[in-house]
């Protein structure tokens, strides 16, 4: 365990991030009166995401590699982290979803219902709390992934070669 103390304690900082994100979408009225803007808005916190993978790689090549850490070690420990955040994912899209905005779906299956030609049943399936607990999962893996060798890539230490 003391080998991902690391990835755990960025990973539940991540997680802390994501919901002070989602308080900040609620108290700005996009679960409510500005749904319409929600997926413009969620989009914005992958930026987030990126600068909290980018800090966070870079803490682990000064405080864990010496300032010497290879493209594949920053690229596992990435890769580390977002496995940590896909396990702790569930839990915050509980919280989302039940204490913080469980207006969310009823309003997401509102404004779906009257801005397409819809089937009700699959908007329904779709917006869901399984559903989006298993969406946050797999998005944070190949998201996470995809950050983790980008990340990787600016911090690798530069040889002399």
């Amino acid at each position: 365990m003391k080998k991902f103390a690391f990835e755990l304690k960025w990973g539940i900082r991540y997680i802390f991030v994501y919901l002070a994100w989602i308080l900040l979408e609620k108290y700005t009225g996009t679960y409510d009166a500005k749904i319409d803007n929600y997926f413009l808005l969620s989009l914005l916190f992958y930026v987030l995401a990126f600068l909290i993978y980018l800090v966070a790689l870079k803490d682990k090549k000064e405080n864990y590699y010496n300032n010497n850490m290879e493209w594949k070690q920053g690229c596992a420990s990435g890769i580390y982290l977002t496995i940590v955040i896909a396990i702790l994912m569930p839990f915050a899209q509980v919280i989302m979803h039940k204490a913080i905005a469980p207006e969310f779906f009823p309003n997401m299956i509102r404004r779906s219902l009257a801005s397409k030609n819809s089937n009700a049943e699959a908007v329904r399936s779709y917006f869901n709390l399984s559903g989006y607990i298993w969406q946050s999962i797999f998005m944070t893996l190949s998201i996470g992934t995809v950050y983790s060798a980008i990340v990787a890539r600016f911090l690798q230490t530069k040889s002399s070669k």
